[in-house]
C-alpha cells in the first residue's frame, strides 16, 4: 500500500508573520484548567478564559489544558492575559509537528510530538507548551487521548512531585510523560524486527520484503519524530532563567531517555536493513537452486538428445541400425552417461541445497 506523508497546512503565501486569521474556523475547543499548591487544588472545566483568574483562587500555580486549537478569541483572551507572542501562537495553529524551543521574553515556547493514544499505525500531534512565571499552558492539536492523564491524577491525589513544585517541574513532567508514552511503541516496533529475524533464521524462508519494509517506514517515523528531541531538551537544560540546577537534572534525565529511544530506534532499523539485504540475498540464492538444477537437468540431456539425434538421421547405410542389440545398446549408453553425470554432481556436492534448512541451522547452533 503507498503510504502519503502528511502535508503540513500553511497560510497563504505572503501573509504577514504572526497572522492569526486562521483561527477563526477553528472549532469550539475545551479547556481544563488546574490550579494547584502544595495543600490543595482547583479543577475546571472552562468554556471561556474571563473567569480563570478568579477560579484560581490566588494558587501559586495555573495549567490550562487546550483539548484542541483555540479559536480566535480565546488566542486573542491568551495573547492579552498571558503575554503570548503572535509568532508562537501562529505555530499553534499551522503545526510544525517537529520539536522546537523559542524564548519570547519571559515566557518560553516548546514543542514536542506527542505520540497519538491508539490502536493502528504510528501517528504524533503536536503539544505546543508555554511556561510562564506562574503558570503552564498546553495546547494540543486534536482533541480526544493523549499521554497526560497520569500528571492529572498525579496533581489530583497528590502522586510524585507535581503539587510541591513550581510550573518549571510541571513543564518537565509534561515532556517525561510524554517521552515516556514512546518506549511501548519503540519496543513494540523492536519485537516486530525481532519477530522477522526469528521467521527468516528459524525457517530459513525468504521473509516478506514489504512487510519489512513497513517496519522500516515505521521506524522511520518514530525517529524522525524523536530526534529533533534531543536538540530541543539539550537547549532546554540551558535556559538556566526558566529551570535552576534541581530541574536541569531532571531535564538530564528526560534527556538520557530520549538518546536511549535513539540508540534503540538505530539499532532495530540497521537490524531492518540487515533484513532486507538478507531478504534480497535468499531469493537470490533461491534463484540460483532453481537455475543449478535445471542446468544439472540441461546437463544430462545434452548428451542423451545427441545420441538420439544421430540414430534419428534418415540414412540408409548406418551399421547399428540393423544389429540386433542396437536398441538396447543405445539405451545402456544413454543410461550410463546419464547415470555418470549424476554421480559426478553429487561428488561435486551439487545435491546439497546451498541455503541449510531449519534442521541443519539447529543443530550446527552451539
Amino acid at each position: 500500500m503507498t503510504r502519503h506523508r502528511p502535508r503540513r497546512r500553511i497560510h497563504p503565501v505572503g501573509t504577514v508573520p504572526g497572522a492569526l486569521d486562521a483561527a477563526k474556523s477553528l472549532p469550539p475547543t475545551a479547556v481544563r484548567m488546574f490550579a494547584f499548591g502544595p495543600d490543595r487544588f482547583v479543577e475546571k472545566s472552562l468554556k471561556t478564559l474571563e473567569q480563570v483568574h478568579a477560579q484560581r483562587e490566588g494558587l501559586p500555580v495555573l495549567w490550562l489544558n487546550f483539548d484542541g486549537p483555540p479559536d480566535a478569541s480565546m488566542i486573542e483572551q491568551l495573547r492579552r492575559e498571558f503575554g503570548l507572542h503572535p509568532l508562537a501562537l501562529e505555530d499553534v495553529l499551522h503545526p510544525t509537528q517537529r520539536a522546537k524551543l523559542e524564548p519570547f521574553g519571559s515566557v518560553l515556547f516548546l514543542v514536542i510530538p506527542m505520540p497519538l493514544v491508539g490502536d493502528g499505525l504510528f501517528a504524533t500531534e503536536q503539544l505546543a507548551v508555554f511556561l510562564g512565571p506562574d503558570f503552564v499552558i498546553s495546547i494540543q492539536q486534536h482533541a480526544g487521548g493523549d499521554c497526560l492523564e497520569g500528571i492529572r491524577e498525579g496533581i489530583r491525589h497528590r502522586i510524585g512531585r507535581v503539587r510541591e513544585k513550581g510550573p518549571a517541574y510541571l513543564t518537565f513532567a509534561l515532556i517525561d510523560g510524554v517521552v515516556d508514552h514512546y518506549f511501548p511503541l519503540v519496543n513494540a516496533l523492536g519485537e516486530r524486527v525481532d519477530a522477522i529475524e526469528d521467521a527468516v533464521v528459524g525457517a530459513c524462508a525468504a521473509p516478506d520484503m514489504f512487510e519489512i519494509r513497513d517496519a522500516k517506514h515505521e521506524l522511520a517515523k518514530v525517529r524522525q519524530a524523536i530526534w529533533p528531541m534531543r536538540d530541543a531538551l539539550t537547549a532546554l537544560g540551558t535556559m538556566e532563567t526558566w529551570f535552576d540546577l534541581e530541574h536541569r537534572l531532571y531535564l538530564r534525565n528526560a534527556l538520557d531517555h530520549v538518546m536511549r529511544l535513539i540508540d534503540m530506534l538505530d539499532s532495530d532499523r540497521m537490524l531492518a536493513s540487515d533484513l532486507m539485504e538478507l531478504a534480497i540475498a535468499i531469493a537470490n540464492a533461491r534463484l540460483g537452486e532453481i537455475t543449478k538444477i535445471l542446468t544439472m537437468i540441461a546437463t544430462i540431456f545434452i548428451p542423451i538428445t545427441f545420441i538420439a539425434g544421430v540414430y534419428g538421421m534418415n540414412f540408409d547405410v548406418m551399421p547399428e541400425l540393423r544389429w540386433k542389440y542396437g536398441y538396447l545398446v543405445v539405451w545402456a549408453v544413454m543410461g550410463t552417461i546419464a547415470l555418470s553425470l549424476l554421480v559426478m554432481f553429487w561428488r561435486r556436492g551439487w545435491f546439497a541445497p546451498s541455503i541449510f534448512t531449519a534442521a541443519r541451522r539447529r543443530a550446527q547452533r552451539p
